[in-house]
């Protein structure tokens, strides 16, 4: 008898509880399921992105001329390893040669689309640089550095011939991206070239931009010139950064380049003073 009072006892109690269970799972039944975050749209951010190249003014020389944007960007690249970045990479012009080039792009952090823009000098002196008339970077000394191809063959007599040249030396280089760690990453080569120019007044016959990349995203640049300087021709090669962490490229079993770890790009605002006067400058604006 005990037994069956416990039992009933307990029996009694249950609907109470199983009530209650109920009644919660009817409402979360009844509650409309959240909707996942919106997918940023991709038409929307890269219009944006190019707006805002075309909001730059930058100037150069003295008396100063301003660079012009070449438009559509170059390249537009995503980076699903990396908070789902979007971007486009830009190309400032002058004289028919890249003077400066730019990559601008989105990603998400906790829920939000943050913007960065990061440009790079590729000329030897200083430039000024305007968004939306607010100066944005000003380097002064030279952005890259122009080293010759050991052993590069002559330069061939064709476009299609030195392209082919340029292609086949670039191949030699390996690029490493080394995070704030020392953990290497080796990028890969484009397939394509990003850009290529020509500008006999600067003694550049045929030029190339290549790219070392994360998924579409570049991490490095590297230039590679034909060059016709008063008879004197033959090839030449630069590189330019597109990442605050430290870059390394080897021709074979020699290091010939080697940019250190930048800890302020991180988290870099628009117009800070530390980091305006730098040749790659990176920064949310």
């Amino acid at each position: 008898m005990r037994n069956q009072l416990l039992i009933f006892g307990f029996t009694a109690a249950l609907p109470i509880a199983c009530l209650v269970g109920l009644l919660s799972v009817g409402v979360a039944q009844d509650k409309p399921a959240e909707k996942p975050a919106a997918q940023p749209d991709e038409k929307t951010e890269l219009a944006e992105l190019l707006d805002d190249a075309r909001n730059y003014t930058i100037r150069i020389g003295k008396p100063d001329v301003a660079l012009k944007l070449h438009e559509p960007p170059v390249l537009n690249f995503t980076n699903p390893e990396r908070n789902q970045e979007r971007g486009s990479v830009f190309v400032w012009l002058h004289e028919g040669r890249p003077a400066v080039v730019g990559q601008f792009f989105r990603f998400g952090v906790r829920g939000q689309r943050l913007k960065k823009h990061a440009l790079h000098s590729l000329v030897q002196g200083p430039l000024e640089a305007k968004f939306q008339e607010k100066l944005a970077w000003a380097p002064e000394k030279p952005g890259i550095e122009w080293k010759p191809f050991p052993d590069a063959p002559a330069v061939a007599a064709t476009h299609k011939e030195r392209l082919l040249q340029m292609r086949q030396l670039v191949r030699t280089f390996k690029v490493n991206l080394i995070d704030p760690r020392d953990k290497p990453t080796e990028l890969r080569l484009a397939p394509r070239p990003l850009y290529e120019y020509a500008a006999p007044r600067a003694g550049v016959t045929d030029g190339v931009f290549f790219s070392y990349l994360i998924a579409t995203d570049p991490e490095a640049i590297l230039l590679v010139e034909a060059f016709d300087e008063g008879g004197k021709t033959g090839f030449r090669y630069a590189f330019a950064r597109f990442h605050y962490w430290r870059l390394t490229a080897t021709l074979g079993d020699k290091t010939v380049w080697d940019v250190e770890h930048d800890p302020i790009m991180g988290g870099n605002r628009f117009g800070n003073p530390d980091a305006i006067k730098k040749v790659y400058n990176s920064y949310h604006p």
